[in-house]
């Protein structure tokens, strides 16, 4: 996430008092004017942007209302506040004194060295300097040598940054909060100004396209569309439906990310805490997962989801043990000989249950103790020792909690499809397999069932079956969860059980073929016509290499030049073509395909025409981007994060790159980018990339 960042800064034309001036009247006279939006535009705001900041001051807000109401607002929700107190300026110091008091970190203090302020209260904090005689010379007299020096200053304060910004998460910046420990940041998730509202709104919006793009399957929008939230408080948010989101459908390395990425913004969310062990789980990182739900436990001793997670581990580290046996009888020995793990779950399972009479924790003490009894039976041996007092008692508590549940849900509430599931498992390891089956069957066949619900019953399900336990009840829901499971990975909405849909994931960015008129405008050559074939011959070697073909996806722009290139070479092979377009198809076609004189335009109808290809236009799919951000960066991404979700591992992901090799182009979003995401992913990168200029 880019911080966002309010500069509190004097405007317009100031005096300051000389830093040298020995007395109060000597200063008077001394004193030097400062034109502090000059300071503003040519260092503040470029080593911001340049530190990976998003800067903002009030007097660029370009909407109507009330400053002060949007400078509040801002002072409160900013990732970073950046005070200039070069002088004593009573509005900068009166909204440093604000932001000190409501957030307890996220204020730097830069000054230009012009006065010499003696401020008691402010004295010891850290203030980043920069050089403010840069400001003084008249704009006359500024030659070259006075743009290295501004240039070199901009580096200087935006490296300072960088560096102040990654560490202030381990600080308390705020005197207040720091000679007050104990004192309660500001909540202002209930603010209801104008701005607030609209980020509620605009956010309201953003999470109905996550829930859209969960139905729809479209992991990678859902990735995307995580990046885009205004502030910190929404992105939070955003990213804990995403993840929510993404383990639904199964995507559960995706979900580990949004889940990293979230804690990194706030490292105490217990639900992303516990979250990420059920996923480590979920990826067969039993062990990792153990360690960390250990320490969550720990950390929050009552917690029942945590305590419930941690019973889940337990059980697949019992699991694990003795899964691969090739036989009933050699899985049944296995199971009893680890049976301490199940114990271990079970205990854990029992303890969140009694806390808060829990369904779900509570139907997976029930049926781990009738498997532990079934165990027991099978193979004369006794499994490690337990005990859950008054267990008939206990079942009827968890029946009835699952019903009250039920009673209370909404009749789209997933809910009812856990409480229906719920009770199925009560019936089938009671022994009434005929009404387990239709209670199931209600379950996996409700409007609110997805495929991470049908998955997560199927997955239980078939851990009795494996372990030989009440066949004859059990088989039937087998065959109808896998029926019902299967219509649901049709439709998209999750990974099927034997792995990704794709074999390779193959994605292009590159160059478009020159403008006529590039080189009249004083732009080198880049990608000029003449050099089509060329690059459709190395592009083509590249595919060979990595053996693109039937089975394969591949993934690109749709702009002529690279893109179409790549797809054509994929479609001619047999790969799927998915095509993203950063903007409407008319748009997209004047602007980025059709070029006097060429065939571009015709090659593009051609190419959407086949039925092995298919195009995604952005504006549908994630609607328009967050105001400021570029379609073709945002487009980059979208293109990464899907190509990243269907490739499932990074060793199944590949990117072919038509490039100059330059590390920027003409503007966002561009080549060299794309590069930098996929390399830190993993993926394989073409090799020689594809370089017109030395073709």
């Amino acid at each position: 996430m880019q911080p966002h960042v309010f500069v509190a800064m004097p405007f317009d034309v100031k005096e300051v008092q000389a830093a040298a001036a020995a007395t109060e009247k000597e200063a008077a006279k001394e004193a030097i004017k400062v034109d502090f939006n000059e300071v503003y535009a040519l260092l503040h705001e470029p080593a911001l942007k340049r530190a990976g900041c998003v800067p903002f001051r009030a007097d660029k807000e370009k909407a109507g209302g009330d400053i002060r109401t949007d400078m509040f607002f801002e002072l409160v929700t900013a990732d970073i506040i950046v005070a200039d107190v070069s002088m004593l300026n009573a509005n900068v110091f009166y909204e440093l004194g604000i932001r000190h008091g409501v957030a307890p970190r996220g204020v730097f203090m830069v000054e230009g060295g012009w006065a010499k302020l003696k401020i008691f209260d402010l004295y010891t904090d850290r203030k980043f300097s920069y050089d403010g005689k840069l400001f003084l010379t008249g704009k006359e007299e500024r030659d070259a040598d006075w743009q290295q020096r501004l240039d070199a200053e901009v580096e200087q304060l935006a490296n300072r940054l960088r560096d102040a910004i990654a560490a202030d998460e381990q600080t308390i910046g705020s005197p207040v909060y720091k000679e007050l420990p104990g004192l309660k940041p500001a909540d202002w998730s209930e603010v209801r100004t104008a701005r607030a509202n609209y980020f509620g709104n605009v956010f309201a919006d953003w999470e109905s396209r996550v829930k859209v793009a969960a139905a729809n399957g479209w992991a990678g929008d859902i990735l995307t569309l995580a990046d885009d939230a205004p502030t910190r408080f929404h992105r939070t948010q955003l990213l804990w439906r995403a993840a929510g989101a993404l383990r639904g459908m199964k995507r559960f390395a995706a979900a580990l990310t949004v889940l990293d990425d979230l804690l990194a913004l706030d490292g105490k969310h217990l639900g992303a805490l516990t979250q990420r062990g059920l996923v480590l789980n979920r990826l067969g990182r039993v062990a990792d997962a153990q360690v960390h739900m250990l320490n969550v436990v720990k950390a929050h001793e009552g917690d029942t989801e945590a305590q419930g997670i941690l019973g889940r581990v337990y059980k697949d580290l019992w699991k694990v043990e003795w899964q691969d046996g090739k036989t009933v009888e050699e899985r049944q020995q296995l199971a009893v000989a680890a049976s301490v793990n199940l114990v271990g779950a079970v205990e854990s399972y029992e303890k969140a249950t009694r806390a808060k009479f829990d369904y779900y924790n509570g139907i997976n003490v029930i049926s781990a103790v009738k498997l532990l009894e079934h165990l027991a039976e099978e193979t004369g041996d006794q499994p490690a020792e337990f005990e859950v007092p008054h267990f008939d008692e206990f079942v009827s508590v968890i029946r009835y909690s699952a019903l009250t549940k039920f009673d209370c849900a909404g009749p789209d509430d997933e809910e009812r499809v856990w409480v229906k599931a719920t009770l199925a498992e009560l019936e089938l390891v009671a022994g009434d397999a005929k009404r387990a089956y239709a209670l199931y069957r209600e379950a996996a066949y409700s409007r609110a069932a997805t495929h991470f619900s049908v998955s997560s019953m199927l997955e239980q399900v078939r851990l009795f079956e494996s372990l030989n336990f009440r066949p004859d009840a059990v088989a039937p829901v087998v065959q109808l969860l896998r029926t019902r499971l299967e219509t649901l990975t049709q439709r998209g909405g999750g990974a099927s059980d034997s792995g990704p849909r794709f074999g390779k994931v193959v994605a292009a960015s590159g160059h478009m073929t020159d403008a006529p008129d590039r080189v009249k405008k004083g732009r080198a050559e880049r990608f000029p016509e003449r050099k089509v074939d060329a690059v459709r011959a190395m592009v083509a070697r590249q595919l060979d290499k990595w053996g693109v073909g039937a089975g394969d996806l591949a993934i690109c722009g749709g702009a002529r030049g690279a893109d179409l290139i790549f797809a054509e070479l994929c479609a001619d092979r047999g790969a799927q073509v998915w095509l993203f377009l950063a903007k409407p198809e008319g748009d997209f076609l004047d602007e980025s395909v059709r070029s006097p004189g060429t065939d571009w335009a015709d090659r593009f109808y051609a190419l959407k025409a086949r039925d092995s290809v298919k195009t995604f236009f952005q504006h549908e799919r994630l609607r328009s981007p967050p105001k400021g951000a570029s379609v073709f960066a945002r487009n980059n991404l979208w293109m990464i994060n899907t190509a990243r979700v269907e490739a499932d591992e990074p060793k199944n992901l590949y990117a072919v790159l038509v490039w100059d090799e330059q590390p920027t182009g003409d503007g966002p979003g561009g080549t060299s980018d794309f590069a930098a995401r996929v390399k830190r992913l993993g993926g394989h990168l073409c090799d020689p990339i594809v370089n017109p200029t030395k073709l």
